[in-house]
């Protein structure tokens, strides 16, 4: 017979070492949920918490956020933390001219270009507060190719822009110095064509000086006479006399439309010269009294064929408009120039050949500044 307290030791033995393998098991488990637990806790304050949407400040978006131009970010830095070390940005600056033909003797539009940064990394910014020197207000373009160079920081970009000079035309065309909405402006025609829009409200902000052909716009009950000083056979002379009221009527208005010459037009070219002289004085004491107001000078009109013959005089009016606008690039004023469209339109003259119809400003004229001023 079998010694029960040695088999009763056995088994017990058999027990603790059972007990001792589940012991071992569930501490090596709980060891195991424990390393989890601590590296998610960890995970939890090394990375920020981002709501859905919400950028990291690592994205392309933000990541050149405020960088100083030749500078580039730390990428261990948050948004809005200063760069202490000076890293020449791998990318480059792009320039593209959006505008149309340039003028010798002109200026170009800072609107007509578009200036970009762009990154290796895939990350495009618009540039607005690039360097230009070809830019500046006295800067006049030379016939042919222009050099325009543009510096943002320590990178730069160059566009070549070919001016041409005015007399290749056969009308001179018009100057602007403002870079134009198509789409406001022709919303806008639209609305004056539904009668929605009346041309004393599309011109509220706008006011005339000039001659008949100025004060025929309130004869016609086209616009309103508070916003025009103009009499019948005046020319420079009216302008420097009543100077102080043409600039009380201009001041905080968007443009001043001022349209002289055809009363003193001469044919000696030493009168016409003084005339021009005479006017670029008046429209640069314009200028400095105006300052927020864009001066646009309107060329003299063409006369109808009937009477073209009649008087020598008329002969210069196409050179002397040549001469208004060069005058009018030369000190940085716009112009606007109807000869082409009025030559090819004839039946827009009065009975006399050198006045209009009212449907020439009304159909036409006042149009035509809204389209080619962007008023």
């Amino acid at each position: 017979m079998k010694n029960s307290s040695s088999h009763d030791g056995k088994k017990g033995r058999h027990y603790a070492m059972q007990i001792a393998m589940v012991a071992g098991l569930v501490t090596m488990l709980v060891c195991g949920i424990v390393t989890i637990g601590l590296m998610l806790f960890s995970n939890l304050f090394a990375e920020p918490l981002i709501a859905p949407g919400v950028s990291s400040g690592y994205d392309h978006t933000n990541i050149y956020e405020n960088i100083t131009p030749g500078q580039t970010r730390n990428p261990d830095s948050q948004v809005g933390e200063e760069t202490t070390e000076a890293i020449p940005p791998e990318g480059m600056l792009t320039v593209e001219y959006t505008g149309g033909t340039v003028y010798t003797g002109g200026q170009a539009i800072a609107g007509n270009f578009n200036v970009k940064l762009k990154m290796d990394d895939g990350y495009e910014k618009v540039i607005n507060d690039y360097e230009c020197a070809q830019l500046a207000p006295d800067y006049r373009m030379t016939e042919g190719d222009n050099v325009f160079e543009f510096r943002y920081g320590e990178l730069s970009a160059k566009i070549v822009l070919n001016a041409v000079d005015i007399r290749v035309f056969a009308y001179p065309p018009s100057y602007v110095l403002r870079k134009i909405d198509l789409t406001s402006v022709q919303e806008k025609i639209n609305q004056i064509d539904s009668g929605a829009l009346s041309y004393e409200q599309a011109f509220s902000n706008i006011s005339f000086t000039g001659d008949s052909q100025i004060k025929a716009l309130a004869v016609d009950r086209i616009l309103s006479m508070n916003r025009i000083v103009a009499e019948n056979g005046e020319s420079y002379d009216y302008l420097a006399k009543h100077f102080d009221e043409v600039v009380a009527k201009a001041l905080g208005t968007d443009a001043l439309i001022v349209h002289y010459g055809i009363n003193t037009l001469s044919t000696s070219a030493d009168e016409r010269q003084k005339r021009i002289n005479q006017y670029r004085e008046l429209l640069l004491r314009l200028k400095e009294a105006l300052p927020g107001t864009r001066i646009i000078v309107s060329g003299v009109f063409p006369v109808h064929y009937s009477i073209f013959g009649k008087q020598d005089r008329f002969v210069y009016i196409i050179e002397y408009d040549y001469a208004l606008l060069e005058m009018c690039m030369e000190i940085g004023v716009e112009y606007l120039s109807d000869n082409a469209y009025m030559m090819e339109h004839q039946e827009l003259f009065s009975h006399d050949g050198l006045h209009l119809r009212p449907e020439f400003y009304s159909q036409y004229w006042l149009k035509n500044i809204i389209l080619t001023m962007g008023l």
